[in-house]
């Protein structure tokens, strides 16, 4: 027999318990929330309709530009966040069709 066993983990702490319904969350979503500074970037992308490019993200977050890229690298990995190209400019928005979002409901806001 030769099966996959995905590893689950716990929800952090900083998540809002009355929201989720899961007591453990998948490697996938663990990723959009197991960071503390990564869920605020998500939670700030929530609250923004038409995105925001990484250095509004960086006066917003107060973290270093480095940091908001590596997270936002991050949540692409798993399609929690969209980019598009306006000219020379990175424009980051929330996907909300995410499977963090939709089936896990990791709010957002």
């Amino acid at each position: 027999m030769d099966y996959k066993i995905e590893k689950k983990y716990p929800i952090p702490k900083w998540i809002p318990k009355t929201v989720l319904q899961e007591e453990h969350l998948c490697p996938d979503c663990f990723k959009v929330v197991g960071v503390r500074s990564r869920y605020t970037l998500v939670c700030a992308l929530g609250k923004l309709k038409n995105g925001a490019t990484v250095t509004e993200l960086t006066k917003v977050l107060k973290l270093k530009q480095p940091t908001v890229t590596h997270h936002l690298n991050v949540l692409r990995s798993v399609d929690a966040v969209a980019v598009k190209e306006v000219g020379r400019e990175r424009w980051y928005s929330l996907n909300r069709k995410a499977h963090c979002f939709e089936e896990c409901q990791i709010p957002y806001k």
